[in-house]
């Protein structure tokens, strides 16, 4: 299967990142550009609105059930924004200063018109295409083949969910993780990932691998670089070259986004982080800490509830990543407010209410600090492996985990602060935001866990992979501040359009260009992003001695349409990709991931199976459960783990005289349970 026979998935994909989104941006006034790169966002936000709403609803989900959640928020949102340019409202509070709003601009000119289309935006879209034509090879690349899967811990998971929803007709978080709970255990899980590639599945008939690859291709080269180039956008105001390069830089990482395709494998990581830059260019916008404004008010309200809880629902840590790095934001406002009080350009009352009002946003930080994390026991594997003079280094050179100096990088990043520092022409909260997620990365790499990595690190799981992945959002402004300021001193340095006889736009074209090529070129050959995109190839090519799934037992699972009826379930051994049974054959099996709650029955059958000749509570029970089949795919482990005592009832069972053999591809074997009549 080539890259090209994903067309269909690919293109049903698209309809369901873009269209519902639009909806709901183009209620909100919004256009052109901004419209389209907040879509993705506002997309996943309906449709996990929807799933929410459906099953209380009685509604099966299905493919309609997102468009209508839109259409319902389009005209909600819509109505709160006709309402609010009614009351005057649209752009509130006014400013009377231009130290008022936190920008340049005076009143008058406080927010930038929008359009469908303009020059300006051209530049914004050509930058956006640069990405994802690099991420685009880059990603297909790392995954090797639409239709293999990443070869590791969380796959089980990830692959039986999206089959679960489509059993279930049910998409909501709320449900989801019923599928591996036990009975009385909460049933909550993000699904916001799992919803979206459901819709591809359904929509297209492509198989579940098929249609989580291509979700993967579109997160990655299509919602990251956009929504990057939407952040830069509404952050900064930038010369060509500064717009164009863009794009360039979002393909330029190890840590993100070939890494969480790697490692994990972290799917709803993954769609956060591309969700983060949208949310975090609304909340500089609505505090009024940018270059150059864009939105009014009530639209980056409006725009940003749905946008926030795609963030939640995505992963709720992807959420809480987003509202530490908006933490500068909020005191870079209240700095401004205080600013602009010792100029007489505000008042008393003013300057009360945002202290109180930045107090009250710290505060709600602090209580989702304590609450939105995990158990402490579920990120203990993951400790300190660094002195935290040696993590700060890997993230100044660009290098997390241990991926090596990308020089190219170092070079913008060193550039970008000096340029910051030098021209003010950058909000400042920007390098703080970048210390902020500094601070969290060596702490994850060097914190001891007597020094409270739990209270520091505890909302990633301890895991430095997560928050590796953070950096690029917070480097990237930094480093196209730099490309900005090296034009704009070529620029000075000569009278370059007089020297060539050609016009001054020409030359900025010509910088912008080349720009591009060295970016794009010494990019994408740097040593540690070709290493990441072969480690994550390597993590899904499938071979004989795949850690999770083989290419016989893959041939096994397929032929089980053919020996297996649709209502009988398989005995497998959960740390194996026999679970993959449930994804790509539509079984049932005793367990769908690597973490799961057995019942007593289960537990039953998997300390005791090789003994149904002489044990008749194991017939009885599979028999209640039409367990009549066992995957035998070894005992070699996902992870190299040994849980040999979770299946006592597994041991020399071929040999037991319980099992007949149905099918073998090599060391992969179907059997029947015939021990029991």
């Amino acid at each position: 299967m080539t890259w090209f026979d994903i067309m269909v998935p690919f293109v049903v994909g698209l309809f369901y990142l873009f269209v519902p989104g639009l909806l709901i941006a183009v209620a909100a006034r919004v256009r052109g550009f901004d419209a389209f790169a907040l879509a993705p966002a506002l997309s996943v936000g309906a449709t996990i609105v929807g799933a929410v709403a459906a099953p209380a609803l009685g509604i099966t989900w299905g493919a309609l059930v997102p468009l209508v959640a839109a259409v319902l928020l389009a005209c909600l949102l819509g109505g709160l924004s006709f309402a609010a340019v009614k009351l005057g409202l649209w752009d509130a509070p006014g400013v009377h200063r231009s130290q008022d709003a936190g920008t340049g601009r005076s009143a008058e000119r406080q927010v930038a018109q929008g359009a469908w289309f303009s020059r300006e935006q051209a530049l914004f879209w050509l930058s956006t295409l640069v990405g994802a034509a690099l991420l685009m090879r880059n990603v297909t690349n790392a995954l090797g083949s639409p239709e293999w899967i990443s070869q590791t811990w969380d796959n089980n998971f990830h692959l039986n969910a999206v089959r679960y929803i489509e059993n279930t007709g049910s998409a909501s978080p709320m449900t989801l993780g019923a599928m591996t709970a036990a009975e009385g255990d909460s049933t909550f899980y993000p699904g916001a990932w799992h919803a979206m590639v459901s819709l591809i599945f359904t929509g297209s008939g492509a198989d579940i691998p098929v249609a989580t690859n291509t979700m993967a291709l579109l997160v990655c080269s299509v919602v990251w670089p956009l929504g990057v180039v939407f952040m830069m956008r509404q952050i900064l105001a930038m010369r060509a070259p500064g717009v164009l390069v863009i794009g360039a830089l979002t393909a330029s990482f190890t840590a993100y986004p070939i890494l969480l395709l790697d490692f994990g494998v972290l799917y709803p990581n993954l769609l956060g982080i591309a969700l983060i830059a949208p949310v975090l260019a609304l909340v500089a916008q609505l505090f009024r800490t940018v270059a150059v404004r864009r939105l009014a008010t009530v639209q980056t309200l409006v725009l940003g509830i749905p946008a926030g809880l795609a963030l939640a629902l995505a992963h709720p840590n992807t959420l809480m990543s987003a509202l530490v790095m908006m933490a500068p934001i909020f005191m870079a406002r209240l700095f401004i407010q205080w600013k602009a009080l010792m100029g007489g350009g505000a008042t008393r009352v003013n300057v009360a209410v945002t202290t109180l009002g930045v107090a009250a946003l710290l505060g709600a930080l602090y209580v989702l600090w304590l609450v939105v994390r995990p158990p402490e026991e579920a990120g203990e594997m993951w400790g300190p492996v660094l002195s935290p003079a040696q993590a700060m280094g890997e993230s100044l050179v660009q290098g997390t985990m241990g991926q090596g100096v990308q020089w190219l990088l170092l070079v913008l990043f060193v550039v970008g602060l000096y340029a910051l520092v030098r021209t003010r022409r950058a909000p400042l909260w920007i390098f703080f935001s970048w210390v902020v997620a500094t601070y969290f990365y060596v702490a994850a790499r060097s914190l001891p866990w007597e020094d409270d990595r739990y209270f520091v690190v505890g909302i990633w799981y301890h895991d430095s992979f997560r928050l590796a992945a953070l950096l690029p959002i917070v480097a990237i402004p930094l480093m196209v501040l730099a490309v900005d300021w090296l034009a704009e001193k070529a620029l000075d340095v000569r009278d370059w359009a007089g020297t060539l006889g050609v016009s001054r736009e020409t030359v900025v074209a010509g910088l912008a260009a080349l720009g591009v090529i060295v970016v794009g070129v010494l990019g994408q050959t740097a040593q540690p992003l070709e290493d990441q995109v072969e480690a994550s190839y390597i993590a899904y090519q499938p071979t004989d001695n795949s850690p999770l799934l083989s290419e016989d037992e893959r041939n096994v699972l397929e032929a089980l349409d053919d020996f297996v009826p649709v209502d009988s379930e398989i005995a497998v051994q959960a740390f194996t990709g026999a679970p993959l049974a449930y994804a790509l054959a539509d079984r049932k099996v005793t367990a769908y991931h690597t973490i799961y709650a057995a019942d007593e029955q289960t537990w039953y059958i998997q300390q005791n199976l090789n003994k149904a000749l002489r044990d008749s509570q194991v017939c009885q029970i599979a028999d209640q459960n039409s367990i009549d089949y066992y995957l035998d795919f070894g005992t070699e482990e996902v992870n190299g783990g040994n849980h040999v005592g979770w299946y006592r009832g597994y041991e020399d069972l071929p040999q037991s005289g319980v099992l007949t053999e149905v099918y073998r591809s090599g060391d992969a074997v179907l059997y029947e349970i015939t021990a029991c009549p």
